[in-house]
């Protein structure tokens, strides 16, 4: 029951926005309050942070704690998807040499401002730890809206579920990546000492940094949240850069490694090395990845 509760409002607002469609909510406003939502969340969460007892101990915590869940998906993700390339035909790079050098200047500038927001949050809860009260239950109601706008922009971008499942490639490669991260998390909570459905729910982000921090964070572990957040962040920036080397020896692996930004923020680069017919199938294994996320961070946190 306590697993509905969570989960049901969190469902209800991602498939309101996905299904509802408000003329007011055009696709430039909605992109605009996204990102502007975002950043006012991860300075709520760094303002969790800072309320903390022992700050500087627990950031200590979730950097380990990234850097071991960080290794153990990348060796485990892009191994079985070298495999399942091999296996289920998967693509080289159709044009070599390096990356459009504004989207790696995006990506930089990007991760400077959401570390920016996070370490600002950090201070001010630092300095009015004692008379700010209330931020979980902010936290928490912005989340709703923020997974409605998510939803608002899935039905804008026309994806329709059933067509991006029946796409073979993507769907495989949503699978092999969904499956060998899980296995990373289980593997991490044992070696860290967690319980089996913390070190899942810290990896179902699969790159989602924007959300995963926030979703865990929300649901009451700012410490686990900012594991999830420099996890996630992590990977969306080495995969942008390995992305040119990895389409090299297969599809799968630059796209599943990738995870849900293969659907955007990803998706140019990998267009660039393997062509226009990549398309679909990026945004079929982003897409799947992505519908997940809001579900199975709630589902772990709430066993």
């Amino acid at each position: 029951m306590t697993i509905l509760i969570t989960l049901g409002p969190l469902l209800i607002a991602l498939f309101m926005g996905y299904w509802i469609n408000i003329k007011v909510f055009t696709p430039q406003r909605v992109a605009k309050g996204l990102e502007q939502l975002v950043y006012l969340i991860l300075g709520l969460i760094g303002f969790s942070l800072g309320a903390l007892d022992n700050l500087a101990e627990k950031l200590l915590i979730a950097g380990y704690q990234a850097v071991v869940f960080f290794v153990l998906i990348s060796v485990l993700s892009l191994s079985g998807l070298y495999l399942s390339g091999l296996r289920f035909g998967g693509t080289h790079a159709s044009r070599l040499g390096q990356g459009p050098s504004d989207t790696k200047t995006n990506a930089l500038m990007d991760a400077v401002k959401t570390i920016a927001w996070v370490i600002g949050g950090v201070v001010v809860g630092l300095l009015t730890k004692d008379w700010l009260t209330g931020i979980d239950e902010l936290v928490t109601g912005l989340l709703y809206v923020l997974l409605f706008l998510v939803g608002c922009q899935l039905r804008q971008g026309n994806h329709r579920l059933r067509k991006l499942l029946l796409n073979a490639q993507g769907a495989i490669i949503a699978l092999v990546t969904i499956t060998t991260t899980l296995l990373a998390g289980w593997l991490g909570s044992l070696i860290l000492g967690l319980s089996w459905n913390q070190g899942l729910a810290v990896v179902s982000g699969f790159g989602w940094y924007s959300l995963s921090g926030i979703l865990i964070t929300g649901l009451g572990n700012p410490v686990l949240g900012t594991t999830a957040f420099l996890l996630d962040l992590g990977r969306e920036i080495l995969a942008l850069s390995l992305i040119p080397f990895l389409a090299r020896l297969n599809s799968h692996m630059s796209v599943g490694y990738s995870g849900a930004t293969a659907m955007d923020f990803t998706l140019p680069m990998l267009g660039k090395f393997h062509g226009a017919q990549i398309v679909p199938v990026c945004i079929a294994s982003g897409f799947i990845m992505s519908i997940l996320v809001p579900v199975l961070i709630p589902l772990f946190m709430r066993v």
